[in-house]
């Protein structure tokens, strides 16, 4: 999964590279492609008044009390307005210095907005609601691409499949579990379980016991 961090400065209402980078972000340059499922991380930021060389120009918001929304729509307002993904429900870091979901970027909405092009535009609608009220932050146009396609692996003939559950259950893992072990089978069928054990004087060794 792809991951995209957001630094929006809430003053000029634009996309910077960084807590201590204040220098512009063009929008054509986020990697929207269509199909993709999208790990988004947003910082909302203040300009602080300082003025001193070398200091941080930012102040981070905390997200305590906030509810984040984002949406990819056609721009509009009211009747006319088409969203074609959207995020309502983020989770925030322990410090509430940021949100962070996914965005599913492989909607019926998109399908149909690309058509048979290579790309469309639309734009990226940022808020958030405190207290009741809604303030917007980033209403930004952006290009979505046409990403690789989404198709189901096919497996070639004389192959089969095999799932991560099977793999997993036939399998010896380089670096198992603490205190789980493996099973070795005799020609006769005889099952032993063989597992590490920590030993009195602060040593492990192997341990072989009968499973039938």
């Amino acid at each position: 999964m792809a991951n995209l961090n957001l630094f929006i400065d809430t003053t000029s209402n634009g996309l910077i590279a960084g807590l201590n980078a204040p220098v512009s972000v063009n929008p054509s340059s986020l990697p929207f492609f269509y199909g993709d499922t999208l790990g988004l991380q947003v910082y909302l930021l203040n300009t602080t008044s300082t003025t001193l060389a070398g200091s941080n120009p930012y102040t981070v918001i905390n997200t305590a009390g906030l509810q984040l929304f984002a949406y990819l729509d056609n721009g509009l307002a009211g009747v006319n307005n088409v969203i074609y993904t959207q995020q309502i429900s983020w989770a925030t870091d322990p410090t509430n210095s940021y949100f962070y979901s996914t965005l599913s970027l492989n909607t019926a909405a998109l399908q149909t907005l690309l058509g048979t092009a290579t790309s469309a535009n639309c734009y990226l609608q940022i808020g958030y609601v405190q207290n009741g009220l809604q303030t917007t932050v980033l209403s930004i146009p952006v290009t979505i691409a046409v990403g690789i396609p989404s198709t189901n692996l096919v497996v070639p003939a004389g192959l089969i499949p095999l799932s991560v559950q099977v793999a997993q259950a036939m399998f010896v893992p380089i670096a198992g579990q603490a205190g789980n072990g493996f099973y070795l089978i005799s020609p006769l069928g005889k099952k032993l379980l063989i597992s590490a054990i920590d030993n009195p004087d602060g040593t492990a060794s192997l341990q072989a016991s009968p499973a039938n």
